[in-house]
């Protein structure tokens, strides 16, 4: 029996390795405005390409995979319903690029704040991971001014 146990821990463990994220951050709150966003490196180790189907967070309203497209000359954000993840490759969630969406933010999110964010995967996979608010709001504020 104990062998039969240990057996299933490992394929768990296998199974949840397909998958790893890496330096995961929500972007700080900019004053007056309810949307941030949430960026991180996403590691497949399967021999199969798997992609996120959503993404959820208690601290926003809605929660939306997004990425960037250029339409008329000009850089437009969609919504998207899948980001895939390349067998034995990587995808990076970045400003400009693909991201997860924070809408209708509950409470603003201050530099040294973590939020939990859920992520479901096209093969039934579902993992949750601290995602550190990091200040990047100012930046970009005077970046833009």
């Amino acid at each position: 029996m104990k062998k039969f146990v240990l057996s299933i821990l490992s394929i768990a463990a296998v199974f949840g390795a397909d998958i790893e994220i890496e330096g995961a951050y929500a972007r700080a709150s900019i004053p007056n405005v309810s949307n941030s966003a949430a960026f991180f490196v996403i590691k497949n180790n399967s021999d199969k390409d798997i992609a996120i189907t959503s993404a959820n967070s208690d601290i926003a309203e809605k929660n939306e995979l997004h990425t960037h497209i250029k339409e008329n000359k000009m850089m437009k954000m969609i919504k998207i319903e899948k980001l895939v993840v390349p067998a034995k490759s990587s995808l990076e969630l970045k400003s400009g690029g693909d991201h997860v969406m924070l809408m209708g933010l509950k409470k603003e999110l201050k530099a040294g704040d973590e939020i939990s964010l859920e992520l479901s995967f096209s093969d039934g996979d579902k993992k949750k991971i601290k995602v550190p608010v990091k200040d990047l709001a100012s930046t970009i504020h005077k970046m833009q001014h």
